[in-house]
């Protein structure tokens, strides 16, 4: 049997939710605003001009590093990527705001949801760290893993208390 929780480990649990909860919601807004950014430059009919300006990079790089960034940006302008962003960018959002709901509403499977869209990236994320290096990337990861580890524990030990309150209820 677990150890009953007292309130100093109610309060970091509580602070520790509420850190996840709003991190969730900046990415949700983060992403949604993108996804409504670049809809709206399709939309509006900028696909072509940011082409062009690809083409004219592409024309003038000189360096390896130079060419590099300007295929890359050639292929992320045309209008077929630029759909699949929005609607996936879109899509990440309305997942962050479900994950941030379903924690503050204290729902018992919210924090597996969050543990098994967390653990679902991870490889992806291992995989481009070891492919490019990046400071930025290897933040993100231990972000993720954190949460992953204490979204796990949390709601195991949550699982486990409400398993012992069910059988006291039971039995009384």
């Amino acid at each position: 049997m677990s150890s009953p929780v007292g309130p100093t480990e109610k309060k970091v649990d509580t602070a520790a939710l509420r850190v996840i909860i709003g991190y969730k919601i900046v990415k949700g807004c983060l992403t949604v605003a993108a996804g409504f950014i670049i809809g709206g430059a399709l939309f509006f009919g900028f696909g072509p001009e940011l082409q062009r300006h690809a083409a004219r990079i592409h024309l003038h790089a000189t360096g390896a590093w130079a060419l590099y960034l300007a295929e890359l940006f050639s292929k992320i302008t045309t209008p077929r990527w630029l759909r699949w962003s929005a609607v996936a960018l879109e899509l990440d959002g309305a997942v962050c705001f479900l994950e941030a709901w379903a924690l503050r509403e204290g729902h018992a499977w919210g924090p597996w949801l969050v543990v098994a869209i967390t653990a679902l990236f991870l490889p992806t994320e291992v995989y481009e760290l070891w492919r490019h290096p990046r400071t930025s990337r290897a933040v993100l990861l231990l972000a993720n893993l954190a949460i992953l580890a204490f979204l796990a524990w949390y709601a195991s030990r949550h699982s486990a208390q409400r398993t012992q309150r069910k059988r006291a209820q039971a039995g009384a």
